[in-house]
């Protein structure tokens, strides 16, 4: 993933900066929403995020059970 990408043109919110917060526990798209403010402005970039965040937490998943 290229983490400078822009994910939410309208409010500048990067691929890295939604991977981050989900990270950092905000695993679901509003929780994440609510932190970085995207698809506040023109909303085309909602559905998106909405898959990127389950991607996200897919990965953070698998990397969760190779660690048991």
């Amino acid at each position: 993933m290229k983490r400078n990408k822009m994910a939410c043109n309208c409010k500048s919110v990067s691929y890295g900066m939604i991977e981050d917060a989900v990270r950092n526990g905000a695993r679901t798209y509003e929780e994440a929403q609510a932190e970085l403010r995207f698809a506040t402005g023109c909303g085309k970039c909602r559905e998106f995020i909405e898959f990127l965040i389950r991607d996200i937490n897919e990965e953070i998943d698998k990397e969760t059970e190779k660690e048991r």
